[in-house]
């Protein structure tokens, strides 16, 4: 079931869109928030949902703009890598005010009589690449909204970087286009490039890959404009940043750089072997190092109850 949240203001760009599952009608039921990285859809976690809702976990899934079900760009936002970066984190930051206020709610029709609640249940955000950058810059700045987070191989770029990725980016575009006018060659492609990966959700990222927005991917924008140090050292929540060895961001001095930040907020774990893509290519390695740790998360927060959420 995919579901547009709710906007408070007319003027404001309309919402992501959201799957959701999981115990809807628990409201004890701590909430993961999952955000996908660059060409997924909420449709290419099925995998982890399945094994978190078996958990008890709630799952709210979203589509970032300009990918699955969500609105498409406004030209403002695409003006470049920074105004586009920014709405990514505008766009996770109203869906988790708006979780907050309503609670994840079920289909339209199906909804208590008395109407949505307040959460009171833990909330913690897991995210990849660009979704798991998005999550650690809204929490850096909104502690309020989040009492954990998950960044699967963050997309932590230098200044440089980014402009590399701009120069990049039409080949990108090039290779979506590719990608559209043959999906089923890419299916087979993905599938002997990554034989671990889940067939289903291979399919879903072929297909969310076809339908995305290629006025954003022509920016060759990855993530919120904030420098990524800022956002460590920032962090007022626990964060568990995981990552591999092969051809991920977080490679080398790259990483050293980031345990050297040093804040007791921020734990990372290294999964050897493992690709940009980490739990696709070693989910039981995967949720072996964050499953524990998220449920501790959720445990803690639970236990302090509602009155004690940050403010």
């Amino acid at each position: 079931m995919t579901e547009p949240t709710d906007s408070p203001a007319a003027a404001a760009p309309a919402p992501l869109a959201r799957r959701l599952a999981g115990p809807l009608a628990d409201d004890a039921a701590p909430v993961l928030v999952l955000c996908h990285g660059i060409g997924d859809s909420a449709a290419c976690w099925v995998e982890a949902v399945e094994r978190w809702t078996a958990a008890g976990y709630r799952v709210v899934a979203l589509d970032a703009r300009g990918h699955g079900d969500s609105p498409r760009w406004d030209d403002a936002d695409l003006a470049s890598q920074a105004t586009a970066g920014a709405r990514l984190a505008a766009d996770l930051e109203a869906a988790l005010a708006d979780l907050r206020a309503r609670g994840p709610r079920p289909p339209a029709g199906a909804a208590d009589a008395a109407g949505p609640l307040p959460l009171a249940a833990p909330l913690i955000v897991v995210g990849h690449s660009m979704g798991g950058v998005t999550a650690l810059d809204v929490a850096a700045r909104r502690p309020d909204l989040v009492d954990a987070v998950v960044a699967e191989d963050p997309a932590f770029v230098t200044p440089v970087w980014r402009r590399i990725l701009a120069l990049r980016a039409s080949g990108k575009v090039q290779e979506m286009r590719g990608v559209a006018a043959d999906p089923e060659a890419r299916l087979a492609q993905v599938a002997a490039d990554h034989p671990t990966w889940s067939r289903r959700e291979v399919r879903a990222c072929v297909e969310a890959s076809c339908a995305v927005d290629l006025r954003f991917i022509a920016l060759g924008c990855v993530g919120p404009p904030t420098p990524w140090r800022r956002v460590v050292d920032s962090l007022a929540v626990p964060a568990l940043i995981v990552t591999g060895t092969d051809n991920v961001v977080l490679r080398g001095d790259h990483y050293f750089a980031l345990t050297r930040r040093a804040n007791p907020h921020v734990s990372t774990a290294v999964i050897e072997g493992a690709p940009h893509s980490v739990r696709r290519t070693a989910p039981e390695r995967f949720h072996a190092v964050v499953d524990p740790w998220v449920d501790l998360r959720a445990a803690r927060t639970a236990s302090r109850g509602p009155g004690s959420r940050r403010a």
